[in-house]
């Protein structure tokens, strides 16, 4: 264990892998690439550096707010007027550390792409060993409100813990009456979601499926479902993995068909994109913290 933070080292690890990662790619000029592109560049960095992925690289562009990753069928290219959320995880032995970047291309959006990260900062300012998760939505409610944005409301920050990116804990991006203390010894991740003030502030789900989780073991007499199952199992545990991720033993077509029955048979789960449901511009940052006796340790900061 980490003596001074009370966490595992491995936590602090993969926190600056993604913080490196995440740096190198908003220096980039990534118009004109395709969003399985930039995911693909994305972690193949990130094991270059010695982890693997936290869960698939998101490029959510626009209205696009998050779970949007490398599609199987298709591409979508970011063009120069592309709000980009670019979402990452670096994992080492499941322990997993998250962080996004929105880089905008389109100068409409300067202002609330700045507002976002300011409002994360002003939570993370905030956090101490037991503060309530409760007092962090309200801060970010009312520094969004100041800037003239709005939160997404149905969106959070999370509690993380080995092999669970979501263990539990929610960190709103709104008031809320009642919240989880955030304590010492524990990892978090505060990601605000802005969106315009008119904006409906809230996310529905999409219809694009990129993403994909085990959440039970259970043999099904197929052997292609089971060996399927078993390699996610190996190579993947409980973290979120792409499709993309296996194209070297199976085609896109039989991918799929093995997908869409573990779906239906509840052994994995599928996470589609969300969208801000007015179709208004999102933007989002995210930084892994774990909080100390006077304040918060940013572990995604370089």
């Amino acid at each position: 264990m980490n003596t001074a933070l009370e966490i595992d080292p491995k936590f602090v690890k993969a926190g600056n892998i993604t913080a490196k990662v995440r740096d190198e790619f908003k220096r980039r000029n990534l118009i004109g690439m395709t969003v399985t592109q930039v995911c693909t560049e994305v972690e193949d960095m990130i094991r270059k550096l010695g982890a693997e992925p936290g869960f698939p690289c998101g490029v959510s562009i626009n209205d696009v707010t998050a779970h949007y990753s490398g599609e199987l069928f298709e591409d979508r290219v970011i063009t120069d007027n592309s709000v980009i959320k670019l979402d990452l995880g670096a994992h080492i032995d499941g322990f997993v550390a998250d962080t996004a970047v929105t880089i905008s291309y389109n100068p409409d959006y300067y202002e609330l792409t700045l507002a976002t990260e300011k409002v994360l900062y002003e939570a993370i300012k905030n956090v101490k060993h037991r503060t309530s998760s409760a007092t962090i939505g309200k801060i970010i409610e009312e520094t969004a409100h100041k800037y003239g944005f709005k939160p997404i409301s149905n969106l959070s920050g999370h509690s993380i813990e080995r092999f669970k990116i979501h263990a539990g804990i929610s960190i709103p991006n709104i008031s809320t009456p009642f919240g989880s203390n955030l304590n010492i010894g524990h990892v978090y991740a505060i990601e605000p979601f802005l969106t315009l003030k008119n904006a409906a502030g809230y996310v529905v789900d999409g219809t694009t499926k990129t993403i994909y989780m085990l959440i039970r073991r259970k043999h099904t007499g197929d052997k292609k479902l089971d060996n399927f199952t078993d390699t996610i199992w190996k190579t993947r545990n409980t973290l979120p993995f792409s499709p993309r991720w296996y194209l070297d033993n199976y085609s896109k077509e039989e991918l799929n068909e093995i997908l869409n029955k573990l779906v239906a048979r509840k052994i994995f789960r599928v996470y589609p994109d969300l969208i801000e449901a007015t179709n208004a511009i999102v933007a989002q940052f995210e930084h892994t913290i774990t909080p100390t006796e006077d304040g918060a340790v940013i572990l995604t900061e370089t």
